[in-house]
């Protein structure tokens, strides 16, 4: 498998994926220039040796923090014919399916029933999302966030570290809650709270 990044959020995620599977994984970053993560895990920067990887092994998740960034690569992958996969760590607690679409979700993360999450989005530890809540694409849910449902959340929005989303809240796209807000009103596009 191929994670999209090499930073922090590339680090964390295979972190997870490590506990889960013996599967080889390797990086892609144009930026870090590690040559190895842990110590095992080799970084790549050359689109050759990833497309040479990908016929063997198609699956790849983009763990970069910025939405459009991660965005980018995303489609840049997907026009590799390359397939995005969940990351999910196995302290999650998912009541719902959640489609295999790049999404990484990390340990200690409850997800209720009904939640429709969007394409490669990145839910941090002990985040909690209540029922039938809708996630946009590329939104980041930041640590110890609190969504009460049911609610819906816009494309490439950031709920900030222990924010509260209250039950029958719309929050646009392109949103930025700052961290420990208690959103009680509705958020057009592009709003700051």
């Amino acid at each position: 498998m191929i994670i999209v990044g090499a930073g922090s959020a590339g680090k964390e995620t295979s972190g997870i994926l490590m506990q889960q599977t013996d599967e080889e994984i390797i990086f892609f970053d144009q930026i870090n220039h590690e040559n190895l993560i842990w110590n095992k895990f080799a970084v790549y920067s050359d689109f050759e040796v990833i497309k040479s990887f990908l016929t063997n092994n198609p699956e790849f998740c983009v763990a970069i923090g910025q939405p459009r960034k991660r965005e980018k690569m995303f489609d840049l992958f997907l026009s590799f014919r390359a397939k995005p996969k969940n990351i999910i760590s196995k302290n999650a607690n998912l009541l719902s399916n959640i489609d295999d679409n790049g999404t990484i979700i990390q340990p200690g993360v409850c997800i209720s029933y009904d939640v429709n999450i969007g394409k490669s989005c990145f839910i941090h530890a002990n985040s909690v999302i209540g029922h039938r809540v809708k996630i946009g694409d590329f939104t980041n849910i930041s640590p110890l966030c609190s969504i009460i449902g049911p609610c819906e959340i816009g494309n490439y929005s950031y709920i900030g570290a222990g924010s509260i989303i209250m039950p029958n809240i719309t929050i646009g796209k392109k949103c930025h809650i700052t961290p420990g807000s208690i959103v009680n009103k509705h958020l057009k596009d592009y709003e700051t709270f």
